[in-house]
């Protein structure tokens, strides 16, 4: 009986001190993750909505769990938006960010913020070809995916062999333009 109170103690004592060890170790990291974030989006805007950190600012606009939308403003004015979108993939969510001008006539481009796509298949989203073939490309929330090269201003080519990563990514887009809208016609600004 006193063995076992005594590694009771033992083992409470260690466990006390070992939670009070990883408390203050996430309280130390917690502003070094944070400032980690910041600088993560800022570079993400700055590669899709060509933002000048220098004399451009953005303000959040929208934040949900799997929404975001920002304004870039440049001189007061609005130079761009930039939508942070999130849906399924064929393995796990897909997350990006993409900007539209500041009319929502055109995407400027898209960047794969997180992926656990197949490796060689669906990971190919963030190939510099398939991310590439966004620019220009209407943002009017109704693109359409096709297995042929195009041309077409609302059409995106799938990625032969991972046509639901495709489509996931064609959906997030849709979706994240369409609900960008709305917030903005509701008078998000």
């Amino acid at each position: 009986m006193k063995d076992s109170l005594k590694m009771i103690a033992v083992l409470t004592f260690f466990a006390v001190l070992s939670g009070g060890i990883l408390g203050w170790f996430n309280t130390f990291t917690q502003k070094k993750v944070e400032e980690n974030k910041l600088r993560e989006l800022l570079r993400s805007l700055q590669a899709v909505t060509g933002m000048n950190p220098d004399t451009d600012t953005y303000e959040l606009v929208k934040k949900d769990k799997d929404f975001e939308l920002y304004k870039i403003l440049s001189g007061g004015q609005v130079k761009a938006y930039a939508i942070v979108g999130e849906g399924n993939g064929y393995q796990d969510k897909i997350r990006l960010i993409f900007g539209v001008e500041p009319d929502f006539s055109r995407i400027i481009a898209l960047k794969i913020l997180e992926e656990k796509e197949t490796p060689g298949l669906g990971a190919r989203i963030e190939e510099e070809d398939y991310l590439n073939q966004w620019k220009g490309k209407v943002a009017s929330g109704e693109l359409r995916l096709v297995k042929t090269p195009t041309e077409s201003p609302d059409e995106v080519q799938a990625i032969s062999g991972a046509t639901i990563s495709s489509t996931a990514v064609l959906d997030i887009v849709n979706k994240s333009v369409a609900r960008a809208k709305k917030i903005l016609k509701e008078g998000g600004k």
